[in-house]
């Protein structure tokens, strides 16, 4: 199961999809369903079919890419059905990815989980 996280700016993952949904363009339309496609396999399977489509950001932390979307995400500690909460989503546009998208992701994880 794939969750967005809640924070006290909202459920930053849900508004990034939003943005897409909401999108004239053909281009954005198009990622929507690539990202769609690649969230069901992985929450079918836990992993994805191709493995670079995973990352390992350290401290908990992982990303699913979609092109140069990512979704940095963790597991949901003691969740029956295997839970994974995404902090956000941005475009990667330098490599490594930024230090500012790890510490939202680390910032938006331990929000999600005092609440």
């Amino acid at each position: 199961m794939i969750e967005a996280a809640r924070c006290p700016d909202g459920m930053l993952a849900d508004q990034w999809i939003a943005k897409l949904e909401r999108s004239k363009s053909r281009r954005d339309l198009d990622r929507l369903a690539d990202i769609a496609i690649v969230f069901e396999s992985f929450a079918r399977r836990g992993t994805l079919e191709v493995p670079r489509e995973l990352n390992e950001l350290g401290d908990g932390l992982r990303e699913i890419k979609v092109g140069k979307h990512r979704f940095p995400f963790f597991h949901l500690e003691g969740s029956p059905a295997g839970a994974v909460r995404l902090t956000h989503g941005f475009l990667k546009g330098t490599w490594p990815t930024p230090r500012g998208e790890l510490d939202k992701a680390k910032w938006v994880r331990r929000k999600d989980l005092e609440s």
